[in-house]
């Protein structure tokens, strides 16, 4: 197979997720959060005032599409909204008004654990590397072909192709074979 007809060895980041970089994620969580409020708000005579389900979803769906600001951001601005369009106003603390804000409490925590949990998997996504393709490699001295006239040391290309570092030691064949 000719040199240039050879596919060459790609490096590939695997990730479930597009991570928007600065204040296009907080704008996506802002905009993610004030479709759930709304949703919620048309849907409050079917659903239970107290309920988290919608607002909790923006937070999960900031987190997963667009990163852990929008998440935080969705979390920040749908709690506002529960605060002052859904919640009653406190009073001097009933029994009720300490339900709703223990209520309240839970979901502030369950949003930054999801957010949280986000910043974990987008984490280790960005960790998680693979090579692909064809590796051209000398099948004598294991030199991997990087251009057409430069050769890498196979323990220096992995290395500076993934997060891999090398070690190295003899089998004990090779012990055998070389008298240790």
């Amino acid at each position: 197979m000719p040199a240039a007809a050879r596919p060459r060895a790609r490096y590939v980041t695997v990730s479930s997720a597009v991570q928007r970089q600065g204040w296009s994620g907080v704008i996506f969580g802002i905009l993610l959060a004030a479709v759930c409020v709304a949703l919620q708000k048309l849907l409050y005579p079917f659903v239970a005032p107290d309920s988290y389900q919608l607002l909790l979803s923006a937070v999960a769906i900031g987190v997963m599409y667009a990163g852990v600001r929008a998440g935080l951001a969705a979390l920040l601005v749908a709690a506002v909204c529960k605060w002052f369009l859904f919640l009653p106003p406190v009073r001097s603390f009933t029994q009720g008004d300490l339900k709703t804000l223990v209520r309240f409490s839970l979901f502030l925590a369950l949003g930054l654990l999801i957010c949280w949990l986000g910043q974990k998997l987008h984490a280790s996504d960005r960790r998680l590397k693979l090579l692909g393709g064809m590796l051209p490699i000398c099948a004598w001295c294991k030199k991997v072909r990087v251009d057409p006239d430069h050769w890498q040391q196979l323990e220096a290309y992995i290395h500076d192709h993934s997060e891999a570092d090398f070690t190295h030691t003899l089998c004990p064949a090779c012990a055998r074979q070389l008298g240790h």
